[in-house]
């Protein structure tokens, strides 16, 4: 398969943009399939993309908003945690038995 010409440029450009809006809606299997696209089309194309430093340019935006979107939850987890480490004590203070969560039963 080869890719030349003003549509491949096309493509890789839509869907660099279409990865970067989905990052932006927190859509990351979205962002995984417009990349996935992308490098299948950047794999065959034959002619240089004029536009790459402007591509690299929203690849680094999607980057910063991963790294945003992990240091949040990052510290949500430390939080869920602490309140979880929180509650275990206070069960313990107030001797009472960790709780086990309840079976659910579907019935078909």
């Amino acid at each position: 398969m080869n890719f030349t010409g003003e549509n491949s440029r096309d493509d890789i450009v839509r869907l660099t943009k279409a990865a970067a809006e989905a990052a932006e809606l927190g859509r990351w299997d979205a962002v995984a399939q417009c990349y996935r696209e992308r490098g299948a089309i950047l794999t065959a194309v034959e002619t240089p993309i004029r536009e790459a430093s402007d591509l690299l340019e929203l690849d680094e935006q999607i980057r910063d908003r991963v790294r945003a979107v992990q240091a949040v939850l990052v510290s949500l987890l430390a939080e869920a945690t602490t309140a979880k480490q929180r509650l275990q004590d206070l069960h313990q203070r107030l001797g009472m038995q960790h709780s086990t969560p309840a079976a659910v039963s579907m019935k078909v």
